[in-house]
């Protein structure tokens, strides 16, 4: 799978994510008067949306990179975290309205045309920010957090501000919710998948194989690949690859290459290497898997 291929999964498994969120915010929003207050009401809400997309787009990784031994513990990371983030991010939306009709939209027309719009998409935002944060927290890597902080967050000021002002631009038209939403998970997954090339230090790209074409994008300081499923880059089915067989490292903005064991052999341009610094299309032959790398 390229690169382009895996922003585009990103933003559709986004909107496959608000599809779902929509008939569980229905429901909620149709059993608000019997919550004992808006508090209750609104954390519900929140970790309701935040799980159910959360755990959308947990799935992206292992689905993008073939590994389905990631795609539940992706899930269940992105269902936590996401309903940690749904209520945080309600509950500052929440805040936030309290605030600006305090100190800054004093009449009911401003406070409905920009006060309240505002308001709740800052809480989008919040939400966004944690959702996209769901793979660097599985993989505990802190490049993918701050991957996902910044394209979560952007995606989901952006996607928010679409659901508050189609619901002001257009009041009858019955599905404004869902369109809103279907835009929401979408760019918080287009944002994400935008920023995790922008922070990339280069590219591997598989030149043969049952994986032929899949693009790897290195953004982790640390990168393990092998055969078994703990690898970043997992190369199940090529012959001569140890579990974990070799590590990817970022030293001073350069990609370094290195064995794990002595035994596992490492071809760089077809010379046997320990470590070496990887430059613009060099050929990387690991086992019987051989890469190409280049930068963005």
């Amino acid at each position: 799978m390229s690169t382009l291929m895996r922003k585009l999964v990103f933003g559709i498994i986004g909107l496959l994510a608000g599809l779902a969120a929509w008939p569980a915010a229905e429901f909620i929003l149709a059993l608000q008067s019997g919550f004992p207050s808006y508090l209750v009401f609104t954390i519900t809400l929140g970790v309701f949306f935040g799980a159910i997309m959360g755990g959308f787009l947990g799935s992206v990784e292992g689905i993008t990179l073939s590994v389905r031994s990631r795609i539940l513990p992706g899930i269940v990371t992105g269902i936590l975290v996401g309903a940690i983030g749904g209520a945080v991010g309600f509950l500052i939306g929440q805040g936030a309205l309290f605030l600006v009709s305090d100190l800054f939209f004093h009449s009911n027309k401003a406070m409905q045309s920009y006060g309240i719009p505002i308001s709740r998409t800052i809480g989008w935002g919040f939400l966004g920010l944690f959702i996209g944060t769901v793979e660097g927290v599985r993989a505990r890597s802190w490049t993918k957090i701050k991957v996902g902080l910044v394209g979560g967050i952007v995606g989901g000021i952006l996607g928010g501000c679409v659901i508050e002002y189609l619901r002001i631009l257009y009041p009858a038209f019955t599905y404004t919710r869902l369109v809103g939403l279907l835009i929401l998970g979408f760019l918080i997954g287009l944002f994400y998948g935008l920023f995790e090339k922008r922070f990339s230090q280069g590219v591997l790209k598989l030149l043969n194989g049952k994986l032929k074409g899949k693009e790897y994008l290195l953004v982790q300081k640390t990168i393990r690949v092998g055969n078994s499923d703990k690898a970043d880059i997992h190369l199940a089915g090529y012959q001569n690859v140890a579990d974990i067989h070799a590590v990817l490292k970022t030293v001073k903005g350069e990609i370094v290459i290195k064995n794990v064991q002595t035994e596992n052999r490492i071809l760089v341009n077809e010379l046997n290497v320990t470590e070496e610094k990887l430059k613009f299309q060099d050929v990387v032959q690991i086992g019987a898997a051989k890469f190409l790398f280049f930068y963005n």
